[in-house]
């Protein structure tokens, strides 16, 4: 799986480092050793100190053993309550030998000096026990702030992004830092193949524990599909991710050599392999959504085109079927008047399969994307006025007016692309206007900022007008506006193969429309005025006369 997006990678929290003293308080934890030094250091340095500020005679004689309890303090805080015990021995010793008389012997002359030795001796060792059982209730309020933290970080990544390939990085390099781990992979299994592979990696992976190298990991995996437990191989675990009791994929942990036990890790990764188990079963399940609605929508779009179409394609069918019967029955003298007319009706019903029929494959390609405008520079004025000369005979009982604005700027369209915007525009206006009333076909220049300019190519009707609520749906495949009063037909393909076209040529196209006035749909295309002067200068250079 490809490492994530940095843009994805924006929704999913980061880890915040420890500083660098967090680490050292860790490193104590794992060694009473340097508590125990830092302490006998401690001491030793008090040794002296105290000696120079006048010891066993000194004004400070009777504060001599809490001095000597610093370090005690700082050894059980450091390292632990054997680091504790080391160094108030050690303190002992040291204030017997150097401040109790008689000095540099082990021996004491006074029983108060020893009643007090003993009583420090008990003081140190209790202040030890408190120091180390503080630390260790610090250090399991520690690692409960880690482990919240982490289950935070695995709620919110879950949360925020459903994406595989931001998720699983982002888990598998959250479990390396929470548990010190060399490595740490999320192996899933190929659909095609059913072999394993690594869907997320972190850290510097051992060849013996490498998926693609290790037959031992390979046998483990298989062990584990067979029995669903989790296994251990050498210094790795190999968990199984379970939803319900289906495996899912498998979590593997490498750890530093040397590392033991843990029953509290143990409880806080059980609690992470179920949440990488359910990342991947939301991973499943919004796949299964998706092709579950894609399912939903081709069943939509074929039960529409056998609404829209079947209708469509009978009739032309049935008016071809009745003519050329006609035509071939040997017992009627059909007249030369009859014959043509038979012939203009299987013409007529020819011409309207072959518009469906384009219709249909437009749009399908449309809608697969496979639209490759041809772009040339083109005059919308004569373009317009040839789109109108070729409708007016089969549009005879509408009017069609042509109001084109002059000194329009020249565009680069596909010719072909728009004749046919403008046609299905048109016949759409006719199909739903009454007869007599004209259809508008306009054209003008408007300003855009401060030097740009849009071209507004405008098909205006007198029909019924669109809802405000059907507005936004009519470019839909095969939607067809509620009952106008009146039975329209049409197949509910016409918008949507004019919308595709003008947004594939760079264009939009909006609709205006008043309920019983009527409605106006503009397509708006983008005037290039710097291509355009190139275009007029380069014209200009032709038309010049050759020296």
């Amino acid at each position: 799986m490809p490492p994530p997006p940095a843009a994805s990678e924006q929704s999913v929290p980061r880890a915040i480092p420890a500083p660098f003293w967090a680490g050292m308080y860790d490193l104590t934890t794992r060694h009473q050793w340097v508590g125990a030094a830092a302490g006998m250091l401690l001491t030793a340095v008090l040794v002296p100190v105290l000696i120079l500020a006048g010891g066993y005679a000194g004004s400070l004689s009777p504060a001599i053993p809490l001095f000597f309890l610093v370090p005690v303090l700082v050894a059980s805080t450091l390292g632990g309550r054997l680091s504790g015990v080391v160094v108030s021995i050690a303190s002992v010793a040291a204030w017997d030998w150097f401040f109790i008389p008689p000095f540099y012997l082990p021996t004491i002359s006074s029983p108060r000096d020893l009643l007090a030795l003993v009583v420090f001796l008990c003081v140190a060792l209790l202040t030890g026990q408190l120091a180390g059982l503080a630390r260790q209730r610090a250090d399991e309020a520690a690692r409960r702030a880690h482990t919240s933290e982490a289950l935070y970080d695995l709620s919110a990544a879950l949360i925020g992004s459903h994406d595989p390939a931001v998720t699983l990085p982002f888990l598998a390099r959250r479990l390396r830092e929470t548990f010190d781990l060399r490595a740490c992979a999320i192996l899933l299994r190929d659909p095609v193949t059913t072999s394993w592979l690594s869907a997320a990696a972190a850290g510097a992976m051992p060849d013996d524990m490498d998926i693609g190298r290790s037959r031992s990991v390979a046998g483990v995996l298989a062990w584990i599909d067979r029995t669903g437990q989790v296994c251990s191989l050498d210094h790795a675990q190999f968990w199984p991710l379970h939803v319900s009791s289906r495996l899912v994929g498998v979590l593997e942990l490498v750890y530093e050599r040397g590392t033991g036990l843990d029953l509290q890790r143990d409880r806080l990764l059980a609690t992470l392999v179920n949440g990488v188990a359910i990342a991947l079963e939301q991973d499943r399940l919004l796949r299964e959504e998706q092709e579950a609605g894609v399912a939903r929508e081709s069943d939509r779009l074929k039960t529409a085109l056998l609404s829209s179409v079947s209708h469509d394609l009978r009739t032309p069918l049935a008016g071809i079927k009745a003519a050329s019967s006609s035509l071939l029955q040997d017992d009627v003298a059909w007249s030369e008047e009859d014959r043509r007319s038979f012939l203009l009706d299987i013409d007529d019903a020819a011409d309207r399969l072959a518009r469906l029929v384009t219709n249909l494959l437009d749009l399908s390609r449309i809608e697969a994307g496979a639209i490759r405008p041809k772009k040339e520079w083109e005059d919308i004025g004569e373009l317009a006025e040839r789109v109108a000369s070729r409708l007016r005979p089969r549009l005879s009982p509408h009017p069609i007016e042509v109001e084109v604005e002059t000194g329009l700027p020249p565009v680069r369209v596909d010719t072909i692309h728009l004749e046919q915007v403008l046609t299905n525009l048109i016949e759409n206006a006719a199909r739903y206007s009454p007869d007599d009333a004209p259809v508008i076909l306009g054209a003008c220049a408007v300003p855009v900022g401060s030097s740009g300019r849009e071209l507004h190519v405008s098909v205006t009707d007198k029909g019924p007008g669109i809802q405000p609520a059907e507005r936004g749906k009519i470019f839909g495949t095969f939607y067809r506006t509620a009952d106008a009063g009146f039975q329209a037909g049409g197949t509910g393909m016409g918008l949507a193969i004019v919308k595709g076209l003008v947004e594939a040529n760079g264009g939009h196209v909006t609709v205006e429309s008043e309920p019983g006035r009527g409605s106006t749909f503009t397509v708006v295309m983008p005037v290039d005025e710097a291509a355009r002067t190139v275009m007029e200068t380069d014209s200009v250079t032709q038309e010049l006369p050759s020296r």
